[in-house]
């Protein structure tokens, strides 16, 4: 950790507000509606390009860093009041699951020590509700210790991150946020889903009946600003729509596009007979394989306590929904 007299800094409570990960879908909709609401906004990335030359176009200054480089991140975080971290790797294919620790805990720890040493005052964490380690089945609230659930990897490694986040709650208004699955504007994954559903390719699903746990990415944004203004200090918030199963998704989409909803539900063992064999592909290509994201169910989560002690209102499921593929048009 770098000391407070290695770097010059200001110190102000009307400092400007960084957003880490800016360009990534999360960061970028936190940091598009604090420029709305007009503050001060500077964003955090590793390499510049569309995303966030257009954050740039809205006002924000774009400053280079990663959070896995202590003297980018002290350079980013100078002189601001606030800090809205949002960056993180996600992707649960990762083959070196050390990358985990490295960005999320210790990258978290990077962007901390910086905001302790450069006296910045407000401080909140995007993590995850993969960070609940909460058994398949149950129903997890802010409440939830489970600890068996875990391995190695992206959910313990947010887990670890909250933390740290934790541990310095005395010394700045620190508070966390664990949306569910996110879908919405820039969505990689739920769009390329959605794509291919109304492109009539998808004329089969699986697994109809288990619990799919999302929440709007507007919700997300409006929730961790709600979050930080009016959270508790150390406190998590669940950021989590009423879950749907996979098959009330489905049939959602289908009634806001018109479409017809997908006529053939696999049987799950089908599915993860053809997992098992992707598994074998993917040790050769050295990357972590499918089964374990298949072979178990999701918990349900309660998204309850954001609205009763912070205020947010959900969009509801179908307005969320038809939201999408109006951005898709």
């Amino acid at each position: 950790m770098r000391t407070k007299s290695e770097y010059s800094f200001r110190c102000s409570i009307n400092g400007p507000t960084l957003v880490t990960g800016g360009t990534g879908m999360i960061g970028g909709e936190i940091a598009r509606l604090l420029l709305e609401r007009g503050d001060v906004v500077r964003v955090m990335v590793r390499a510049r390009g569309a995303a966030s030359e257009a954050l740039e176009e809205l006002g924000a200054k774009i400053v280079i860093g990663d959070v896995t480089d202590v003297d980018s991140v002290f350079t980013a975080v100078d002189g601001c009041a606030s800090i809205y971290h949002c960056a993180g790797l996600v992707n649960p294919f990762q083959w070196n699951i050390d990358d985990y620790d490295r960005v999320n805990v210790a990258g978290t720890g990077n962007v901390l020590d910086a905001a302790l040493s450069t006296g910045t005052k407000q401080f909140l964490h995007v993590s995850s509700i993969a960070a609940l380690g909460a058994r398949p089945g149950s129903l997890a609230d802010e409440t939830t210790q489970v600890r068996d659930a875990w391995k190695r990897g992206y959910g313990r490694s947010k887990f670890a991150s909250e933390e740290l986040v934790r541990s310095v709650a005395g010394q700045m208004h620190a508070v966390i946020v664990n949306p569910a699955v996110v879908f919405g504007r820039n969505d990689r994954h739920f769009v390329r889903l959605i794509n291919v559903f109304l492109k009539g390719r998808l004329p089969a699903i699986a697994f109809k009946n288990r619990p799919l746990p999302l929440v709007y990415l507007s919700d997300v944004a409006r929730g961790s600003l709600l979050a930080m203004e009016r959270g508790k200090t150390g406190k998590r918030y669940i950021l989590a729509q009423p879950t749907v199963t996979v098959g009330e998704f489905f049939l959602e989409l289908a009634r806001s596009s018109g479409r017809r909803p997908p006529r053939i539900n696999l049987p799950d063992w089908i599915v993860l007979t053809g997992a098992m064999a992707w598994s074998v592909v993917s040790a050769l290509r050295r990357r972590p394989s499918p089964i374990e994201f298949l072979k178990h169910g999701a918990a349900d989560y309660d998204g309850g306590m954001v609205t009763q002690e912070l205020g947010l209102a959900y969009t509801p499921f179908r307005e969320a929904i038809q939201a999408v593929l109006s951005d898709m048009k």
